[in-house]
């Protein structure tokens, strides 16, 4: 069953499923027309106007002229999806193709095309002179359908024509990663728990570990931890996970240590909540949204594409995300059942952990670019000021590690001014406002206010 499961959720996300569905569906409605069309034969064609009729030969030219011309369309459709499929693989990253293929818009567009080629095809296929009938109103309801293709095909020109906007597709990039923070089962969970976990000294001493090993090799991208701490609580069991979302896993890894009283229980049938796949990438992580900005900033500031205003927009989107990833309280290592018992241990990232990932690289490749600093300490003040102070501190210190990294030497004295007053701001949305500039001066850029000051010096005499 949890098999099925898997392929069921994993064929919905699949880029055929949406049209391979419509295509079902006008096989059906084709089906329904061609015998509402015999039974208007049978009862002198009433309802309708005689205008909307025609004969065999009428209608076999209309609907062949008709699944043609949608066809035609569904033909520039795909084209169209593999131009953006190439601009977003070349200029944005190879992570935001999925955002595009599972658009739902898109499929839907493609997916009204392939049906309506498929509702024509098959009242041509249908249809028989043979049949002693002489007017149908099959055609009449082929032209609907054209229309509606038609008007399709002007919204999927305009769709298209806003996805590859990169600020449109860096905003949905934050709009489905804010989504899975407030939908993920782990933070909902913490969110509703008020009292620390019961850890059970006692359980640990009366059993031994058991440890699970993978039967079988792939990217572990997803653990079913509300499935799995489900079965845990029926088997009275717990559950210390030892690989993460993300990992490798080879036939015959440990993947998790269980401690269960009842030893005729199978563990390994915990391996069922695991998803594995050829892709590195988790189906829930949150941490896949903020690569793939971080990834579409530094291609844009690399010197092939050279384009800062795209990095800085991407900067400020990873800090709308982490200033309401902060608001959140972070899931624990430890998750427990309605009677606050453990039942799963796995490794959770700290917010600090967040910020490193989010900026380390942007940090490293930027340190020389005043506008990507700024930028960054910017997206820092959003989160300080939105904010409890425990993430003001958090976010305080962790600006250092910012500074450190900045290629002084390549910067200009009124640089470090435009710096300084972002580090200014920074303190006050920090709460921050006796912080001592003199020694971040010293600390980071000495030389160069030094040679401020002489010069300002000079100028006075």
């Amino acid at each position: 069953m949890n098999l099925n499961i898997h392929m069921f959720n994993k064929a919905k996300k699949s880029f055929w499923f949406v049209p391979f569905l419509y295509s079902l569906i006008s096989l059906l409605l084709s089906l329904l027309t061609f015998y509402f069309d015999w039974w208007l034969s049978q009862h002198n064609y009433p309802f309708f106007p005689k205008v909307l009729f025609s004969n065999f030969n009428l209608s076999m030219t209309i609907m062949s002229t008709i699944a043609s011309s949608i066809m035609t369309m569904t033909t520039i459709t795909f084209s169209t999806i593999m131009v953006v499929l190439t601009t977003f693989l070349s200029q944005y990253s190879p992570r935001t193709l999925q955002n595009f293929i599972n658009d739902r818009p898109t499929q839907r567009a493609l997916a009204i095309f392939v049906a309506g080629v498929v509702y024509c095809i098959t009242l041509l296929v249908l249809l028989q002179d043979e049949s002693g009938q002489k007017l149908y109103i099959s055609s009449a309801f082929a032209g609907i359908v054209a229309v509606i293709c038609l008007f399709v095909f002007v919204y999927f020109v305009h769709h298209v024509s806003n996805w590859v906007k990169v600020s449109n597709l860096i905003h949905n990039i934050t709009i489905k990663t804010n989504k899975k923070i407030e939908n993920s089962y782990l933070f909902r969970k913490n969110a509703s728990k008020s009292e620390p976990p019961t850890f059970n000294e006692s359980f640990f001493e009366e059993t031994d570990p058991i440890y699970v090993y993978s039967t079988k090799t792939g990217y572990l991208q997803q653990i079913e931890i509300e499935r799995m701490s489900k079965k845990a609580v029926k088997d009275n069991a717990i559950i210390r996970m030892l690989k993460t979302p993300g990992e490798y896993l080879l036939e015959g890894t440990p993947v998790m240590t269980v401690w269960i009283l009842n030893r005729d229980i199978r563990v390994e049938n915990y391996l069922e909540y695991l998803v594995l796949g050829p892709d590195k990438e988790a189906i829930e992580d949150i941490e896949l949204g903020i690569r793939k900005l971080v990834e579409i900033a530094l291609r844009a500031i690399s010197p092939a594409i050279n384009d800062p205003n795209t990095a800085k927009n991407c900067i400020e989107e990873i800090g709308i995300i982490l200033s309401k990833l902060a608001k959140h309280k972070l899931p624990g290592s430890y998750l427990t059942d309605e009677e606050n018992n453990i039942r799963i241990i796995l490794e959770q990232p700290t917010f600090v952990d967040y910020l490193y990932k989010s900026f380390y690289q942007l940090r490293h490749y930027g340190k020389q670019d005043i506008s990507i600093i700024t930028e960054i300490l910017r997206s820092l003040r959003m989160i300080g000021e939105n904010n409890h102070e425990e993430t003001r501190n958090m976010v305080w210190t962790f600006k250092d590690y910012i500074l450190e990294g900045v290629d002084y030497n390549s910067l200009q004295s009124l640089d470090m001014q435009y710096i300084m007053r972002h580090l200014d701001e920074l303190a006050s949305a920090c709460g921050k406002k006796d912080w001592d500039k003199d020694e971040v001066r010293n600390k980071y850029f000495p030389d160069r206010y030094k040679t401020q000051d002489s010069y300002s010096h000079k100028s006075s005499e």
